[in-house]
């Protein structure tokens, strides 16, 4: 039985409101191709969690013999077309998403893309016998599902990633990931938002590009 309020979190997502932060709409981009023009991958929300866990557990087995640069290569294709920067990118910004150019939109979804897989390039790094595993699924609203998994350490220690995915064509997206209930999608709309208002797009996107930087420095 799904926990109450992680189904609100989930609905809240999928329905253009930022969940604990705001219950303000946010206008969603349509579906569409992100600047690198990946397509997306996946005939069913589980095979589209299973491609991202592939390639993850491929780069904690390549650890320090791939090194950043070569898991960061592993990575950044698969994880280009499984989730669907543009919604994302709509649904972090909020209000100021509009407010940009066409160039800006597309400067900032493809940065988007990138910290993304930098993240997991430098925090997927090593392999001790990790696993992950779906342990179900439920439909949302029509077009939406959720999808529950655990990634479990070498130690027992088990996590919780729970993903937010919209159906893109015949394929399946992700646009939202909950790590041991903490909603991804919710903090860089905070982080994101802050910036924008304080700083303007282009401090944003500097951020953005030296966490990139940081990422690939300390591999």
């Amino acid at each position: 039985m799904l926990r109450k309020s992680l189904v609100i979190l989930l609905a809240c997502t999928v329905s253009g409101i930022a969940p604990v932060l705001s219950a303000a709409a946010v206008t969603v981009a349509a579906p569409a191709t992100s600047s690198h023009g990946a397509p997306a991958v996946g005939g069913t929300p589980d095979a589209t969690i299973n491609t991202l866990d592939a390639v993850l557990l491929k780069s904690m087995q390549g650890g320090r013999r791939l090194g950043y640069s070569g898991r960061y290569r592993i990575v950044a294709p698969v994880v280009q077309k499984v989730f669907d920067y543009r919604r994302i990118a709509a649904l972090t910004l909020g209000d100021y998403w509009q407010k940009l150019s066409p160039e800006q939109q597309n400067e900032f979804v493809g940065v988007l893309a990138d910290f993304t897989a930098a993240t997991y390039a430098a925090r997927f790094d090593s392999y001790n016998g990790e696993h992950f595993a779906i342990v179900s699924s439920q439909a949302l609203q029509p077009g939406a599902e959720g999808v529950f998994s655990t990634f479990t350490e070498h130690n027992g220690k088990v996590h919780h990633f729970d993903y937010i995915l919209q159906k893109d064509g015949d394929h399946w997206r992700i646009v939202n990931v909950v790590a041991d209930g903490v909603s991804d999608l919710s903090l860089r709309r905070a982080e994101y938002t802050e910036t924008m208002q304080k700083k303007g797009f282009a401090a944003l996107i500097a951020h953005l590009k030296a966490q990139i930087a940081g990422y690939a420095k300390g591999s």
